[in-house]
């Protein structure tokens, strides 16, 4: 896995460098927002793309105001499912499946594929692997916030691309009762010939598969934002952006008893095959209630739900059409961005140096590759003054849908540069070593005046 991490790093930086930009994906929030949640709360320019009504609200405390990313976040990550040794696992199997000549007796033949179908089962409910990178355009966002012009502009360019891997079960069938006396089965996945009562030789015709997808995603946002209601205590604003999606995957399904080069080398195939691309618009809305001391307001994204096609997956070499795997690899070729209603708080002091934020996502939606996200945050910072001592910030995040993961967040401040840190507390056993079944690191710098 090691290997396989560092491979998948390289081909993914060398397909990055040429765009020169990194949509702030469900499953890694860019910069700081790893640590506040997506909460407007001021603190950082991050805090402004998060919901489009935020960008004027930087007109109540500071007057005209321009921010942007030097190189706002660079980020990368990556989450296991709940399998232990996951790709050695596979690879051992794949392995065992390929060198059944080897056997000496049906009964080994049973006792090695009742091993894979228990592993193929294991794998399909929880088993995958994921790994993520991202960014921004430099010196995006870009926001300016000017009295003529009502409100404010927010400009981002941004992007992210990320592979998954795990496995389609079909269960290998074998009936060793007539194999036992030289008779095949026709139904078997396995076809056996016999020198007397041991077998010598055998044919598999079967539909597991290793799944492996990438994606790439690169965002175009442009929004506006205004005061909407001023009383004596509060101020609403609100706010619109529009969005441009530009979404790349690349599909491969490798048979099982195809897996030659084992899953870290179809990992990196799937990185190195042609993109299939499609477009998209898409339109968020947002409110924000800000008070002196609070902040409270609610965003819904993707409100005309765009959607993706994409080229069918290769299935010429699958030999079920009606099987269980042969139609969720057929099913896959539309993905479609559901709406999402993201809330949000945070208390904080006059100065908004100390500020206390919480966000919920009301409602699951599905990453390009299926996955369920729907995050639950709180977060507690203070920011400082002086470019000599750093700000900080600690936080809780839980995926409430999907993988369920928890994670730990940690981001420091100092003067323009962030790093953010969240590692989760499940664990999971990779070649044999104990590691947190996700995490993610980001780096930032990011200027106001």
């Amino acid at each position: 896995m090691k290997r396989l991490m560092t491979a998948t790093a390289l081909t993914v930086a060398a397909t990055l460098l040429p765009l020169l930009v990194q949509a702030a994906p469900l499953y890694h929030p860019p910069g700081s927002n790893l640590t506040y949640g997506a909460v407007s709360n001021g603190q950082s320019i991050m805090s402004d793309i998060t919901n489009p009504a935020a960008g004027a609200a930087v007109l109540q405390q500071n007057g005209n105001q321009y921010r942007f990313g030097i190189l706002s976040s660079v980020g990368a990550g990556y989450e296991f499912g709940e399998v232990d040794n996951l790709y050695s696992r596979i690879d051992a199997e794949a392995q065992a499946f390929q060198n059944l000549q080897t056997v000496t007796s049906v009964a080994d033949i049973d006792a090695r594929l009742a091993s894979l179908n228990a592993l193929l089962v294991d794998i399909e409910a929880k088993g995958y692997a994921k790994v993520f990178f991202g960014g921004h355009l430099p010196v995006m966002p870009l926001v300016i916030a000017h009295k003529a012009l009502g409100g404010s502009l927010v400009l981002d360019v941004n992007g992210s691309i990320a592979a998954r891997a795990t496995a389609l079960n079909d269960p290998v069938d074998f009936n060793s009762a007539a194999a036992s006396v030289g008779i095949d089965d026709p139904t078997d996945d396995l076809t056996l010939t016999f020198a007397g009562a041991v077998p010598n030789g055998f044919s598999i015709d079967n539909d597991s598969t290793v799944l492996v997808k990438a994606a790439r995603t690169i965002e175009i946002a442009l929004g506006y934002s205004r005061p909407l209601l001023k009383t004596r205590e509060a101020t609403l604003y609100g706010g619109l952006r529009g969005r441009y999606y530009k979404v790349d995957t690349s599909r491969a399904g490798i048979r099982f008893s195809g897996l030659v080069d084992g899953t870290e080398q179809a990992f990196e195939d799937a990185l190195d095959s042609n993109l299939d691309s499609d477009t998209g618009l898409g339109m968020d809305v947002g409110v924000l209630w800000v008070s002196e001391y609070y902040r409270a307001g609610a965003t819904l994204t993707n409100i005309n739900e765009p959607e993706f096609k994409f080229s069918p997956i290769d299935l010429s070499g699958y030999s079920d059409p009606g099987g269980p795997v042969y139609q969720k690899l057929a099913a896959s070729n539309t993905y479609t961005m559901e709406k999402q209603l993201q809330l949000e708080a945070a208390v904080y002091t006059a100065s908004r140096n100390w500020v206390i934020s919480g966000g919920l996502d009301a409602n699951a939606v599905e990453d390009v590759f299926g996955d369920e996200y729907r995050w639950a945050t709180v977060s507690a910072a203070y920011a400082t003054d002086t470019w000599w001592l750093p700000g900080i910030r600690a936080g809780l995040r839980k995926n409430l849908a999907g993988s369920e993961i928890n994670y730990y967040t940690l981001g420091t401040t100092l003067a323009v540069v962030n790093v953010d840190l969240a590692w989760s507390s499940d664990k999971v056993t990779i070649d044999g070593s104990s590691v947190p079944r996700g995490a993610m690191l980001n780096l930032g710098l990011e200027v106001s005046f």
